[in-house]
């Protein structure tokens, strides 16, 4: 399944192939090392989809069927500051 990911802070946005039992956290974490971001920089991300937030524990079967996630769809990468 392809899909997008946008980061909200800078607009820039990348294609994935992804499979039904990959989870979001690590589709979070493919997508911060592609980008640069630096783990240390005391934030959290998260990815949404039609502004809900996609639990991290979910694979993309279930955000398939919970969300409606189809493919070509965008999602939104978005960061929490920590503590902040």
């Amino acid at each position: 399944m392809r899909l997008s990911v946008e980061d909200t802070r800078t607009g820039k946005r990348i294609k994935l192939d992804v499979k039904e039992h990959h989870i979001i956290e690590r589709i979070i974490e493919i997508v911060i090392k592609h980008m640069g971001f630096i783990s240390s920089e005391q934030r959290s991300y998260a990815l949404v989809f039609k502004e809900k937030e996609l639990p991290n524990t979910l694979t993309i079967k279930d955000a398939i069927h919970k969300f409606g996630l189809k493919e070509y769809d965008i999602l939104m990468l978005w960061t929490k500051v920590i503590g902040g």
